[in-house]
């Protein structure tokens, strides 16, 4: 049994800012680094709290043909995102400099991975738009 975060004591005004500040950018700046936009299937969360557990899965846990999206830079945000704004988050330091290396790897897996990121992206936009 794999026990995840309860989301339910986050910050969610923060999160909204930290995520329209910082974490935004970096998926644009990962999808315009992959050769495909084609669109993905969505990913429905009931409630801010739903859509936060969600987006950890999706961002942190592995998936078949592109592995684990953890060390990408939208992935370190939201790490620190998490940690800052949410009580007794595990708070996990991640390397961020791997997140520039992985890049040149990613070609082989861009397409798989971009069906993730754009999934990710809807669950922060449903997150944003939650009251």
């Amino acid at each position: 049994m794999v026990l995840t975060y309860n989301f339910t004591n986050c910050d969610f005004t923060k999160i909204k800012e930290d995520y329209e500040k910082l974490i935004v950018g970096d998926f644009q700046t990962y999808i315009n680094g992959t050769k495909s936009t084609q669109s993905s299937n969505y990913i429905f969360c009931s409630n801010q709290s739903d859509c936060l557990a969600k987006i950890e899965s999706l961002t942190f846990g592995t998936h078949a043909g592109c592995g684990s999206l953890s060390k990408e830079m939208f992935a370190c945000r939201t790490k620190a995102t998490f940690a800052h704004r949410c009580p007794d988050y595990p708070r996990v330091k991640v390397n961020n400099t791997q997140a520039m290396k992985k890049r040149k790897k990613r070609e082989d897996t861009a397409k798989e991975c971009l069906k993730h990121v754009l999934r990710l992206q809807g669950l922060w936009r449903r997150f944003t738009r939650a009251p």
